[in-house]
């Protein structure tokens, strides 16, 4: 696990010229929002919990954006779903 605090768009180009295939970033709405802001999300993996939170923190950020997903798959773990997503408007 690595912290960082880099521009996003300077740190994916970083990774991406490392050794490896995949890049996982987990966090919440404020970190993904700055992924989808710069076109840096081709999948979403989502895990839902039998758990509403009427004050939390939103997943996806109110902006000027819109992502078309397309269903690649979904698993279940005990009372958990996860939905796995490919976005397809890049």
């Amino acid at each position: 696990m690595k912290f960082v605090n880099d521009d996003v768009t300077e740190f994916m180009e970083k990774l991406k010229s490392q050794d490896g295939k995949n890049i996982w970033i987990v966090g919440g709405g404020d970190l993904l929002h700055s992924f989808i802001q710069e076109k840096l999300v081709d999948e979403i993996i989502i895990t839902v919990a039998p758990t509403l939170l009427g004050k939390g923190i939103p997943l996806f950020k109110e902006g000027d954006y819109q992502l078309d997903l397309s269903l690649k798959g979904m698993r279940n773990f005990n009372q958990f779903v996860e939905l796995h997503y490919e976005v397809t408007n890049e």
